[in-house]
């Protein structure tokens, strides 16, 4: 024979119930008396209905509150038997966000019954959904508790990152650079290095991971520790080709398997500072802007495609000789994107927006592009990594 729903009678002073309770609950449901010798959150265990009568309306709402909220932290459902008179203590439950329904102290033992039934039938709904807001609480701590473990993470990959960024930029001879690197969250798929090869050599490169996260930071730290510069034998060195560095690259990513979404652009220079002649090789990057000290510009574009997609490909080089006052600008697209104006078209390039600025002292034309990204920021307008390296070869 199933088991009968438990009702649980809390009567004033635990006494007991009228005869309208009596027949009402009568052969129905189990129907068991509170004492006043075991606390009561131990007695509402397994209770499907509390039902509450107490008659001092002076005192009605000091003794219903520590009775409410003891059923409150139970599956149980309250049903609170008032005097007509009671509106006060009415509204409090009524206002009151839980389980609890009132009746008056008159009703009939059929409308009782009805009520009972109603409390009996709604209990079970009241367990199911205490178990998934517990659950749902559980899940919203255990998430939280990864977001934050993720979110440290993501700091530790972004200090580790910036770690393979070069510490100070070289000045050799009149060769001056500046850097703006700017992540789009914590780590970057952006990643440049600046460093000298000898006495008189410096190299440079800038590259730009497809995708953006920890795929896009991973790859750009394996680059950064692939890309040669030198040949070392015995005691002899010759310095690598920008474009047989980048096809070494891009058959050392090839080699490594990775997935389709694993692939980056770059481009590679290396700069003879006595002789100012720069050679570079691209791939599939942005071309550089080189101003010349009369104010005319042009791009350094050559032949090159995406690294890691296609093995044993070959990328082209190019020379060109810089003269003092001279003025080399890499980007990712990154800034293109970002300081494009809002109503500008899509067809406009990095060339169109930095012209105006593109004569200004190094540490203008950062701060300036810096402003401009600050403002396309705050309209929601940067959703890229933005790196952005000058050249600078100055004047006797």
């Amino acid at each position: 024979m199933p088991q009968l729903p438990k009702i649980l009678w809390i009567g004033e002073g635990f006494g007991g119930p009228p005869p309208n309770v009596r027949q009402a609950v009568d052969g129905h449901w189990e129907f068991v008396h509170a004492s006043g010798a075991r606390p009561l959150a131990e007695q509402l265990k397994n209770v499907a209905v509390a039902m509450l009568r107490l008659n001092d309306s002076a005192g009605n709402v000091q003794k219903l509150q520590p009775l409410l909220d003891d059923i409150a932290r139970t599956d149980a459902v309250a049903l609170v038997i008032l005097p007509e008179h009671a509106r006060v203590v009415r509204r409090m439950i009524t206002d009151r966000r839980g389980p609890f329904l009132c009746i008056s102290e008159t009703a009939t033992a059929k409308e009782l019954a009805a009520r009972i039934e109603a409390a009996v039938e709604l209990q079970p709904a009241l367990r199911s959904l205490r178990d998934e807001l517990a659950a749902v609480r559980s899940q919203r701590l255990t998430t939280e508790h990864v977001l934050e473990e993720v979110d440290e993470q993501l700091k530790l990959a972004a200090r580790i990152q910036r770690d393979f960024l070069p510490r100070q930029l070289p000045e050799v001879g009149p060769v001056r650079f500046g850097v703006l690197y700017r992540p789009f969250s914590w780590v970057s798929g952006d990643i440049y290095d600046i460093a000298r090869l000898d006495e008189t050599r410096l190299y440079f490169y800038v590259a730009d991971a497809v995708g953006h996260g920890m795929p896009a930071a991973l790859l750009t730290m394996f680059i950064d520790r692939s890309l040669q510069s030198k040949r070392i034998t015995g005691r002899n060195y010759e310095i690598i080709p920008p474009g047989e560095s980048l096809a070494m690259l891009n058959t050392e990513m090839s080699n490594q398997n990775l997935s389709s979404s694993q692939f980056c652009t770059a481009v590679y220079g290396v700069l003879d500072t006595e002789t100012l002649r720069l050679t570079y090789a691209r791939a599939g990057h942005p071309p550089p802007i080189l101003r010349r000290a009369d104010g005319r510009i042009e791009q350094l574009d050559t032949p090159g495609t995406l690294l890691g997609v296609f093995p044993g490909v070959e990328f082209t080089e190019a020379t060109v000789q810089l003269e003092r006052g001279d003025r080399v600008l890499l980007f990712t697209d990154g800034a293109e994107e970002a300081l494009r104006p809002p109503t500008a078209s899509h067809d406009m390039i990095f060339l169109d927006v930095v012209r105006p600025w593109i004569g200004l002292e190094c540490v203008e034309l950062l701060k300036t592009v810096t402003d401009r990204l600050e403002r396309q920021h705050a309209h929601g307008l940067v959703d890229d990594d933005v790196t952005v390296i000058v050249l600078d070869v100055e004047n006797d």
